[in-house]
């Protein structure tokens, strides 16, 4: 979001630095540490209200194509494959989402095709699952990769501040003044992109709930190791069940596995989270390929992301020349690629259709207050736990 923002303010101001503010460096965010899926759709199941999904499926489709442009434009090295995406059906959670995910599938005009038990086996070398279904229009990336290849091909008048995490911001003399690890800054305008961590500049407090997941990668797999999936080079694997697992074989044999939600009210997700996390993946993977229980799993990690409760935003000015974009994170990347880009549109008149509807999204909510918050988000977690047990 905030590459899309500094790429279109800078063409859109040719003349003029664009300053972009990185706390960590470039890929270590959550965009750069996500399982590389560039999605044009997802749902897990029926979606609550078909028409918003429509409507997101808009800023998707506007952020894909942009991303696509734009890598092959500057050649950007980040093994992207419009591969698609395959579900996998466990357990009745799944399976009956899975019907309900063809008929939505259905109703967008979407096209996909229902993979057989025997399919599944044979493709993924696992009898995990009894049902699948393979849609395509999504990409898959390395997405660090992705992600340092975008800030590397920004254009010349942008100025890159990495390791810099901003420690205060005030406005004086109608400038905006930003204290960093590294330095000050002065800019006439600020554009806010930090998604869950928005709270703490004092916007968007009590309006969306920071979830930690957890990912973990292996070493690359031996040929041996390889030789069980048969379905080619690269996979991708959803689960229908939003408690699934989020599994990637990636283009140099490495097993992406990606799974547990956990409430991070801080915006951070702990070391013992993370470790706890570790230990239940190689669970997961056991339970799928029993043969790869030795396989050597040496990065585990967590990255929070900001879910909304009315799938709303926090999008626009907050206050003279203070702008903000925060959305509900399925899909962050193409997402926010796109409303990063129509932030910056905003920002300089440059009205569109598109901006018209993120406009008339609706903002996002205020929650309960804690602990009140913090019991609901419990129950909601242990319901899709249950719901989804035979999923991990």
């Amino acid at each position: 979001c905030g590459l899309a923002a500094t790429r279109r303010l800078a063409s859109l101001r040719p003349d003029e630095e664009i300053l972009l503010i990185e706390a960590d460096r470039i890929g270590y965010g959550v965009s750069g540490r996500s399982a590389g899926f560039m999605l044009n759709l997802h749902s897990h199941g029926v979606p609550k209200d078909l028409d918003v999904l429509r409507r997101t499926m808009r800023f998707w489709s506007d952020g894909l194509s942009a991303l696509r442009t734009l890598v092959r434009e500057h050649q950007i090295q980040c093994d992207w494959s419009d591969w698609g995406r395959l579900y996998g059906a466990a357990g009745p959670d799944s399976d009956r989402n899975m019907d309900m995910l063809a008929d939505t599938l259905d109703s967008l005009d979407q096209t996909f095709e229902l993979r057989s038990r025997d399919q599944m086996i044979h493709d993924l070398g696992t009898d995990f699952y009894h049902r699948g279904l393979f849609a395509g229009g999504n990409a898959l990336v390395n997405p660090a990769a992705l992600m340092r290849g975008l800030a590397q091909t920004l254009p010349a008048n942008v100025v890159l501040f990495e390791k810099s995490p901003v420690l205060s911001l005030e406005k004086r003399s109608g400038l905006f003044h930003l204290e960093t690890a590294q330095g000050s800054v002065t800019a006439d305008k600020v554009v806010l992109t930090t998604g869950a961590h928005l709270q703490h500049f004092g916007i968007g407090r009590g309006r969306y709930v920071p979830i930690a997941t957890y990912a973990s990668l292996s070493a690359p797999l031996s040929e041996e190791q390889a030789s069980i999936f048969r379905i080619g080079e690269e996979a991708a694997i959803f689960s229908t069940s939003e408690n699934g697992a989020t599994i990637r074989l990636t283009r140099d044999r490495r097993l992406f596995f990606r799974n547990r939600f956990t409430f991070n009210p801080s915006g951070n997700a702990s070391g013992r989270s993370v470790a706890v996390a570790g230990a239940m993946h190689r669970g997961g993977i056991r339970r799928r390929w029993p043969m790869l229980a030795d396989l050597e799993i040496p990065y585990v990690w967590g990255g929070v992301m900001a879910f909304t409760a009315n799938n709303g935003t926090v999008f626009g000015e907050i206050e003279p020349d203070l702008f903000a974009v925060l959305t509900h994170d399925i899909g962050p990347t193409t997402r926010g690629t796109s409303m990063g880009g129509l932030i910056a549109d905003l920002i300089e008149g440059c009205d569109s259709p598109l901006l018209g509807e993120a406009l008339s999204i609706p903002n996002a909510r205020r929650l309960p207050p804690r602990p009140i918050l913090d019991l609901g988000v419990a129950w909601e977690l242990n319901r899709i736990r249950r719901q989804g047990a035979g999923e991990f």
